[in-house]
């Protein structure tokens, strides 16, 4: 069976297509071996329409992967259910949990107003499991604390609140026939992190593309260059940093690797 990948941004940051809107939040469509799946649905107020204006029918989605449980990653969920009430959600079972940012002095809610009984086909990813022939998702992301922990971020366990430690936090990786192509939603727990998790699942096969939101916006400078050096060691063709990544990381990464990176937006479509 051939591995024949194709990706298109439904809704992230930035839009440079007539016609075509953005929100801050992610949501990759992609058609791989025959079957439509999501990764990620943005906060929901762009996906829907994009989706129409792209010619893509949201009820023949097999599977919605969702990266984790902030509600610019899930917030199409909802009405996704309600046009497709059998797709089946691939995701940690702790995206339910309510979350929160530090504003100032306050805690504004940023979770998801969903709960699992009201998915009909819900599948945890608490591991490492194959989500389907040839796609992976990563499971809960083992990490020292220290290298991605962040205050700002909080979630309520069984009455108290606490610092987010981000078990939610999962990614997929999809064999090709160019080689393993990374989808990222945030990357809370930490891109190195994530991307030394799948590469000792996959062992020496070649990473081809890695795309998706990084969260470096209020990474220091020294965050980057670092990152950057460890992307050297990658031998990736494409590497699309969107979303979350922040402007100044992402024209980093384009004046150190030129041509192999894509400032990506809306509806940019990636083939595999």
């Amino acid at each position: 069976m051939a591995k024949n990948l194709e990706i298109t941004i439904l809704a992230e940051n930035t839009v440079e297509k007539r016609k075509l809107l953005a929100e801050h939040g992610l949501s990759f469509y992609f058609k791989y071996n025959g079957k439509e799946y999501l990764f990620d649905t943005g906060q929901g107020e762009v996906l829907f329409s994009n989706a129409k204006k792209m010619g893509i029918d949201l009820e023949k989605i097999d599977t919605v992967f969702l990266s984790h449980g902030h509600d610019d990653h899930t917030g199409g969920l909802k009405k996704l259910l309600e046009i497709n009430p059998q797709v089946r959600v691939f995701a940690h079972s702790e995206i339910f949990l309510p979350k929160y940012k530090k504003v100032e002095s306050e805690l504004e809610f940023i979770g998801t107003e969903l709960v699992e009984s009201e998915i009909k086909n819900f599948e945890a990813a608490e591991t490492a499991i194959a989500a389907a022939a040839g796609i992976y998702n990563t499971g809960e992301i083992p990490a020292r604390r220290k290298t991605y922990l962040n205050p700002r971020y909080v979630v309520k366990r069984e009455g108290k609140e606490i610092t987010d430690p981000f078990n939610d936090d999962t990614s997929l990786y999809i064999e090709t026939e160019s080689g393993i192509v990374i989808l990222l939603g945030c990357s809370h727990k930490g891109v190195k992190n994530i991307i030394n998790e799948i590469k000792a699942e996959i062992g020496d096969r070649k990473i081809a593309a890695i795309l998706g939101g990084m969260h470096l916006k209020r990474a220091s400078r020294e965050s980057i260059a670092d990152l950057i050096d460890y992307f050297k060691e990658i031998d990736f063709e494409l590497l699309a940093p969107v979303h979350c990544t922040g402007r100044e990381a992402a024209v980093k990464f384009k004046e150190a690797f030129a041509e192999r990176v894509q400032l990506a937006s809306v509806g940019d479509r990636f083939e595999f």
